[in-house]
């Protein structure tokens, strides 16, 4: 098992920061892809549930520094967004997320992303008791409703210091 010390865990974390700063959170539902970096189908396979953004007004979302190789959110930051379906099932009033794909600014998170340069991260989507990624409130969304994210980071595998 890959294991890092808190100081490298928030080395890395900081570029992730970095890079990601001013970029958006997007729900989807449909299969989950195999890659960040694949397209998603829109047409047959893949809805974009909601695109969540700063006071849901359309600006980016930003991390606080990493500590103890841990990212989170900025906390004084609101993240939200409308629920508006695009894709596959648009017509559907409820659905169920089932990934997330966190972009940098400038990247819908629906077409390919060069493998080298595109900066994305994709995580499971589930409600409050599930093992998920990212958990919400609720498992379903419905479409003109307002959907918070009160909580959203990462932690890097570390070692527990000790003998």
């Amino acid at each position: 098992m890959l294991l890092l010390t808190p100081a490298l865990a928030n080395v890395l974390l900081a570029q992730i920061k970095t890079r990601l700063d001013g970029g958006f959170l997007l729900l989807f539902a449909g299969t989950v892809p195999r890659a960040a970096a694949d397209a998603l189908d829109l047409t047959s396979t893949h809805t974009q549930l909601v695109r969540v953004s700063l006071n849901g007004a359309g600006g980016g979302l930003t991390f606080d520094a990493p500590i103890n190789g841990v990212l989170t959110k900025t906390p004084a930051e609101v993240w939200r967004g409308t629920v508006q379906f695009e894709g596959a099932d648009a017509a559907q009033t409820t659905l169920t997320p089932t990934f997330y794909r966190f972009c940098a600014a400038g990247d819908d998170g629906r077409t390919a992303a060069d493998v080298l340069t595109g900066v994305r991260l994709q995580g499971a989507v589930g409600g409050p008791s599930s093992g998920a990624e990212l958990r919400l409130g609720l498992t379903t969304l419905t479409s003109g409703n307002e959907q918070p994210v009160g909580d959203f980071g990462w932690r890097l595998p570390q070692a527990a210091s000790g003998g």
